[in-house]
């Protein structure tokens, strides 16, 4: 039984081949011709949008356009650097800037002034161990930050 179902599997496997290339080359000629066609249209397709392009760039009337676009972005940028108020931000941050370099340059002075020759203390060797639990560390970042708020710098003076 297994060896007549085994012939007829080949049988039926070899007919379905059959049929199929037997259909694959009767319509070859036809996809040929199809591919082609698409091929051309595709290509006639991108000359004319080509064309189209060219045409449009080369217009008279459209070139005025380009120039209005221009001048309005270059309106807007004069408004921008006109603008008080970016004026007054951009103002606020050089302040801000100016303040925070000082106050750190004068941090580092005095911090190269307690560091001197005998007083310098290797910490690379020392072990510390803080005993308090994570629960502790949060509080105390919260007390720290409710001692001390953040700071706004910019806009500066608002």
């Amino acid at each position: 039984m297994v060896k007549k179902s085994s012939i007829f599997f080949a049988v039926t496997a070899g007919i379905t081949a059959y049929a199929v290339t037997k259909k694959v080359l009767q319509n070859q000629e036809n996809v040929k011709n199809k591919l082609q066609e698409l091929k051309e249209d595709g290509t006639e397709a991108g000359v004319r949008y080509y064309q189209y392009a060219r045409e449009f760039f080369n217009d008279e009337t459209i070139k005025p356009s380009f120039e209005g676009f221009k001048q309005k972005v270059v309106d807007t940028a004069s408004d921008l650097k006109n603008n008080e108020k970016i004026n007054q931000a951009f103002a606020s941050l050089k302040t801000a800037t100016a303040d925070l370099r000082s106050e750190l340059t004068e941090q580092k002075k005095a911090a190269e002034g307690e560091n001197s020759a005998e007083k310098i203390k290797s910490t690379e060797d020392e072990i510390v161990i803080d005993g308090r639990s994570a629960f502790g560390q949060a509080k105390a970042a919260a007390d720290f930050e409710e001692d001390h708020p953040t700071e706004t710098f910019f806009p500066h003076g608002e």
